[in-house]
């Protein structure tokens, strides 16, 4: 589904590095040892967690958990993950004039408000404008395919709304977080506080293996994959620029990286 600084072209890539963290435990979970830090994720069960989901292009290809927390503070976007998990029918078509009415009427029906809103939008930015092109692609019907396809592996995934500050992290977890990008505002006017968040991500790295999607990150954490890619801000395609995004761990972390 198309979705605002989604990670659908690179969500492969990022996945295979997160699951090779349950194969890990795994492989070492009868390895005798006195280390504490040794005998972390071994437990039989590990749980994922995701703090910003989006549209769950990454999520939907990660193995190998036993449960699968995914969360997100945009009420219309959980409202719609869980919506299509509890079997809603999503439309093939949306009109302009849907849009417009879906737009101005979001309460009347919310999962379709979270469809319409991020799925036939320009550049999956919320209701940033009636997405077309002139080869008259459906975006609505191509929105509604890969959402069915992210969504057919996340069926028994627990959904959340939440400031990510307030999802519970039970003992030893994976976390993956995708914040908004530096600099940049959340879901409404309020800007994203990255040095409040960057500290949370150190907190929470004491205790759990911690991964971060973003361009830069403080010095005390460390890329471990990047990829070059093109973003583009307009329908014409004219404001295009390159970005490499990054996979961050927090330095005490590595040890759990590409284990042998």
């Amino acid at each position: 589904m198309q979705y605002l600084g989604g990670k659908s072209r690179i969500s492969k890539q990022i996945s295979e590095v997160i699951n090779e963290i349950p194969r890990w435990k795994v492989k070492n979970s009868k390895t005798d040892s006195t280390d504490n830090d040794e005998h972390m994720f071994r437990e039989s069960n590990l749980t994922f967690v995701s703090l910003f989901c989006g549209s769950c292009s990454v999520e939907s290809k990660l193995t190998g958990f036993t449960k699968k927390i995914l969360n997100d503070k945009h009420e219309y976007l959980i409202e719609l993950l869980n919506g299509v998990k509890d079997g809603y029918e999503l439309p093939e078509n949306i009109s302009v004039e849907d849009y417009k009415y879906i737009r101005e009427h979001k309460n009347e029906d919310k999962v379709l408000s979270g469809f319409v809103g991020f799925g036939c939008s320009f550049g999956g930015k919320w209701f940033g404008g009636y997405a077309k092109n002139k080869t008259g692609t459906n975006y609505a019907a191509q929105s509604k395919r890969s959402l069915l396809k992210d969504m057919a592996t996340l069926m028994d995934a627990e959904f959340t709304c939440k400031d990510y500050h307030d999802v519970e992290l039970p003992k030893d977890c994976v976390v993956y977080a995708d914040p908004p990008y530096n600099g940049t505002t959340g879901y409404g006017k309020e800007k994203f506080d990255s040095e409040e968040f960057w500290n949370y991500m150190r907190t929470i790295s004491k205790e759990h293996i911690v991964f971060i999607s973003e361009q830069n990150a403080p010095g005390d954490f460390v890329a471990i994959w990047s990829k070059p890619f093109t973003r583009t801000l307009d329908v014409n395609k004219d404001n295009q620029f390159k970005v490499t995004e990054k996979l961050f761990v927090h330095k005490d972390n590595l040890k759990y990286i590409n284990r042998d």
